[in-house]
């Protein structure tokens, strides 16, 4: 009895071995989200960068992996996880390009990468010990602006050839902003040539609203015209030094949607510019598996082009 209960048991052993074995095995399925679209990217100050993008079409992700890498060996720097579609990017250096990656992020997996070129740049807000003006063409003061190197610099007509740019006001209406030899100084002679950007950002109430995926330059250099009685917000113009160094220059409004102000013939426009101190290194490069087509933004703003 031992010998057949011990077989019995022993059979009925091996056959359940062999119809588990035997069981259809179902796949696990992963499903890889869709990447996140629109890229962008800000410099804050000389070591942080703002990323923001849209977000991804899949529902039920784990937020986003982002990945900051060297540009010249591919290593990795840093990697953090994050829920939302922006993130602040601290402990950079200014002048050195960064490769920025954003990845959606599922329980199982990770999307595409989308990625982005970018580096800090300094923030310049005030010069010889106040806010940074530029004064009307018919001031005593200086209707020009140095910022090579960092620092600004106001100066007058009679230093016209070392001004990175300059406004003109003679129209009473029209507000030209540019290189001398653009906006009619043409008694100075041997002006920079500054490049002004081919896109102006309109109604902007800060440069940290201002976002890219690439700069661009305009070759010819030119200016931008502004139509003061049109313009009640604040704007912001990209430019690059002779030297190479690029710049964003934020042409502030008053509170009362104001562009030149105080009283004639010493009005002003106020100013704010984020400088990039290494030459030929723009804030964005070409983005890479980005297929946005727009080259600017703005929170909560159409992007508008303007041509110099």
């Amino acid at each position: 009895m031992k010998l057949i209960r011990f077989f019995a048991t022993s059979f009925v052993a091996v056959t359940l071995v062999i119809l588990a074995a035997c069981d259809p095995v179902t796949p696990v399925t992963v499903t890889t989200p869709n990447p996140v679209d629109s890229l962008k990217a800000t410099s804050i100050d000389a070591a942080t960068v703002r990323l923001k993008w849209n977000a991804s079409t899949t529902t039920n992700i784990n937020g986003y992996r982002v990945t900051i890498l060297n540009t010249v060996s591919g290593a990795e720097i840093g990697r953090t996880n994050v829920s939302g579609t922006t993130i602040d990017v601290n402990g950079l250096t200014a002048g050195t390009v960064y490769l920025f990656r954003v990845q959606t992020r599922t329980a199982d997996t990770v999307s595409t990468a989308r990625e982005i070129r970018w580096s800090p740049a300094v923030r310049v807000t005030t010069m010889q010990g106040g806010v940074i003006r530029i004064y009307e063409t018919a001031s005593g003061f200086g209707s020009g602006l140095r910022f090579q190197g960092g620092t600004a610099l106001n100066l007058t007509v009679a230093r016209g050839n070392e001004w990175d740019l300059g406004i003109n006001t003679r129209s009473n209406d029209t507000l030209l902003i540019g290189t001398p030899d653009f906006i009619g100084y043409s008694a100075i002679t041997n002006p920079r040539k500054t490049k002004s950007g081919a896109n102006l950002y309109p109604n902007v109430d800060s440069l940290n609203q201002v976002f890219d995926t690439q700069v661009q330059m305009d070759a010819a250099g030119g200016n931008y015209a502004i139509i003061l009685r049109n313009t009640t917000k604040g704007f912001v113009g990209a430019f690059q030094t002779v030297e190479g160094n690029f710049a964003k220059v934020f042409f502030k409004a008053s509170s009362a949607g104001v562009i030149l102000q105080g009283t004639a013939p010493n009005r002003y426009v106020e100013v704010e510019i984020s400088y990039q101190p290494v030459a030929n290194v723009p804030y964005a490069l070409a983005p890479n598996l980005n297929p946005t087509a727009t080259k600017g933004f703005i929170d909560g703003v159409t992007f508008t082009k303007v041509t110099p």
